[in-house]
Protein backbone atom coordinates (compact mmCIF):
# COMPACT_ATOMS: atom_id res chain seq x y z
CA UNK A 1 0.00 0.00 0.00
CA UNK A 2 2.87 2.55 0.75
CA UNK A 3 4.51 1.64 -2.19
CA UNK A 4 1.24 1.78 -4.44
CA UNK A 5 0.77 5.59 -3.06
CA UNK A 6 4.57 6.56 -3.84
CA UNK A 7 3.61 5.20 -7.15
CA UNK A 8 0.72 7.53 -7.29
CA UNK A 9 2.28 10.65 -6.18
CA UNK A 10 5.39 10.15 -8.38
CA UNK A 11 2.87 9.18 -11.56
CA UNK A 12 1.20 12.89 -10.66
CA UNK A 13 3.83 14.95 -9.97
CA UNK A 14 5.46 13.70 -13.65
CA UNK A 15 2.57 14.13 -15.19
CA UNK A 16 1.49 17.76 -14.14
CA UNK A 17 5.19 18.84 -14.68
CA UNK A 18 4.79 18.58 -18.16
CA UNK A 19 1.21 19.71 -18.62
CA UNK A 20 2.93 23.24 -17.09
CA UNK A 21 5.19 24.67 -18.93
CA UNK A 22 4.74 28.48 -18.47
CA UNK A 23 7.30 29.39 -21.31
CA UNK A 24 5.57 27.70 -23.83
CA UNK A 25 8.53 26.51 -25.60
CA UNK A 26 8.43 22.92 -24.55
CA UNK A 27 11.28 22.93 -22.48
CA UNK A 28 11.30 21.27 -19.48
CA UNK A 29 12.46 22.45 -16.31
CA UNK A 30 16.15 20.97 -16.36
CA UNK A 31 16.49 22.37 -20.13
CA UNK A 32 15.82 25.75 -19.18
CA UNK A 33 18.23 25.41 -15.79
CA UNK A 34 21.01 24.00 -18.26
CA UNK A 35 20.55 26.87 -20.27
CA UNK A 36 20.51 29.39 -17.75
CA UNK A 37 23.66 27.96 -16.02
CA UNK A 38 25.37 28.51 -19.59
CA UNK A 39 24.24 31.61 -19.73
CA UNK A 40 25.89 32.53 -16.41
CA UNK A 41 29.45 30.66 -17.61
CA UNK A 42 29.60 32.27 -21.10
CA UNK A 43 28.93 35.42 -19.03
CA UNK A 44 31.83 34.53 -16.28
CA UNK A 45 34.45 33.75 -19.09
CA UNK A 46 33.64 37.40 -21.34
CA UNK A 47 33.47 39.75 -18.22
CA UNK A 48 37.38 39.11 -17.66
CA UNK A 49 38.04 38.56 -21.01
CA UNK A 50 36.13 42.50 -22.44
CA UNK A 51 38.15 43.67 -20.10
CA UNK A 52 41.32 42.56 -20.42
CA UNK A 53 40.53 43.88 -24.09
CA UNK A 54 39.69 47.20 -22.61
CA UNK A 55 42.80 47.06 -20.65
CA UNK A 56 44.72 46.46 -23.26
CA UNK A 57 43.51 49.26 -26.18
CA UNK A 58 44.29 51.73 -22.77
CA UNK A 59 47.48 50.51 -22.35
CA UNK A 60 48.05 50.80 -26.43
CA UNK A 61 46.48 54.32 -26.97
CA UNK A 62 49.00 55.67 -23.71
CA UNK A 63 51.78 53.73 -25.96
CA UNK A 64 50.91 55.40 -28.69
CA UNK A 65 50.38 59.04 -27.33
CA UNK A 66 54.07 58.28 -25.55
CA UNK A 67 55.46 57.65 -28.62
CA UNK A 68 53.79 60.73 -30.28
CA UNK A 69 55.02 62.92 -27.46
CA UNK A 70 58.61 61.35 -27.83
CA UNK A 71 58.49 62.68 -31.68
CA UNK A 72 57.91 66.10 -30.99
CA UNK A 73 61.12 66.30 -28.41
Amino acid sequence: MKYFFLIVIFCAASLSSCKNDQDGSGKGAIERHNEKMAQEAVHMIKTPLDQAKAAAEMENAHNKQMEDQLKIQ
